[in-house]
């Protein structure tokens, strides 16, 4: 775990990120992994729950971008929609947007 000195020096996201990427070299190929690893290092809330996991083992796991589209999917087809009305809303607000601005193909 990270020293408390360290974490209190690094007070920006950004200053916290170079500090991942210096000490993490694994972390500037997987943002997930970068993310894993700053929650891990920089969020004391969650920190206990996450377990250092190294890379080998997070780069054969299904990435995170495509649970996320496959969620997107699903959404689009009106299953299992987002339980929050404020989500619920900025994603319809979004998917508006999207269909005036791109042409269906």
């Amino acid at each position: 775990m990270l020293e408390t000195d360290v974490a209190q020096k690094l007070k920006t996201v950004k200053e916290r990120v170079e500090y991942i990427l210096e000490n993490y070299p694994e972390a500037r190929n997987d943002d997930f992994y970068l993310y894993l690893i700053y929650v891990r290092l920089f969020e004391p809330k969650l920190s206990g729950y996450i377990k250092y996991i190294p890379f080998n083992l997070v780069k054969t796991a299904t990435r995170f971008e495509t649970i996320r589209r496959c969620r997107q999917k699903l959404q689009e087809q009106g299953q299992y929609l987002p339980t929050d009305p404020k989500i619920l809303r900025k994603r319809r607000k979004l998917a508006e947007i999207y269909r005036k601005v791109m042409p269906r193909l």
